[in-house]
């Protein structure tokens, strides 16, 4: 009886070690769940012109290993309103918000890039700085996403670098003042020399702005 007892003992303990050995593997491997991993970049060439248009290039990737339908957003900002819209996913994109924000709705596989080109037309009193921002989302239950913005300088009007930056004509100017004070100066000059002659020409050319 004894040497069953023992035997019986020696199985269960073998069972045991062996669950112990054999369950931190079963439980330590968790499958790798398949997903679209979302990316965007917005960028322009050089600044933009009061009373012109410009154009934003966006870039779009999945560099996930599962493909979903996204959502793309660009609200404009202040000054800015869409001309025309260009590239890979523009049959899915709608202009709305009177011409100030493009929203799209697309396939999002995976490899290579998706493209969207934003002509815009840029107000003659649009700011001399705004920054545009484009979002990008998985639409139902996903919570893939990506943004990215773009700091746009304008230039024309009041802006710097425009017609009416630093380097314009500080004409016109009030010269009421400044013809009096040469002639007290010219007639002062003589209180310490009484018999000396004294010859004042002023000569002022002046252009009308």
């Amino acid at each position: 009886m004894e040497k069953h007892g023992l035997s019986r003992r020696m199985s269960a303990l073998t069972t045991v070690l062996g669950l112990g050995i054999a369950l931190p593997f079963a439980t330590g491997v968790t499958p790798a769940q398949a997903q679209p991993i979302f990316g965007v970049d917005k960028s322009h060439a050089g600044n933009f012109a009061r009373g012109g248009q410009g154009l934003y290039n966006i870039t779009l990737t999945n560099s996930g290993d599962e493909g979903a339908g996204a959502e793309l957003t660009d609200n404009l900002p202040a000054g800015l309103t869409v001309a025309s819209l260009g590239g890979d996913i523009t049959p899915g994109c709608e202009v709305i918000n009177g011409d100030t924000t493009v929203h799209c709705i697309f396939p999002f596989t995976t490899g290579a890039p998706l493209t969207l080109a934003v002509t815009v037309n840029i107000a003659d009193n649009a700011p001399c700085s705004v920054t545009n921002t484009v979002t990008v989302t998985e639409t139902g239950d996903g919570n893939a996403s990506a943004s990215d913005s773009d700091p746009t300088t304008i230039t024309g009007g009041d802006c710097n670098g425009g017609d009416g930056g630093n380097g314009g004509s500080i004409l016109p100017i009030n010269l009421n003042g400044v013809i009096p004070m040469f002639n007290n100066i010219t007639t002062n000059n003589n209180i310490n020399s009484p018999h000396a002659s004294n010859n004042s020409r002023q000569v002022f050319g002046l252009n009308a702005p």
